[in-house]
């Protein structure tokens, strides 16, 4: 089972409005249904400095950008069994 991880969220209303507050409500429930909240430590940024790529996101160090939450818990997933 992997170590913690890090995932950085864009707040910024760009990244926002185009769907990071759906994934921020999939991420945290995610972690809460799985018990997970120890393992994952979630940080908001103001910006990502991907604005026209977004919604974007950190996981373990690496980028994602225009993903939904239909799949960004499946990114999380693999980090986590990584």
């Amino acid at each position: 089972m992997a170590e913690n991880i890090t995932v950085e969220i864009c707040m910024g209303s760009s990244c926002f409005a185009r769907g990071n507050s759906e994934n921020l409500q999939a991420i945290e429930a995610y972690l809460t249904e799985n018990g997970l909240e120890d393992r994952v430590e979630l940080i908001g940024h103001l910006c990502l400095g991907m604005c026209k790529e977004g919604p974007n996101l950190r996981i373990a160090g690496k980028d994602y950008s225009g993903i939904g939450p239909d799949c960004v818990v499946d990114v999380l997933k693999a980090e986590l069994e990584a």
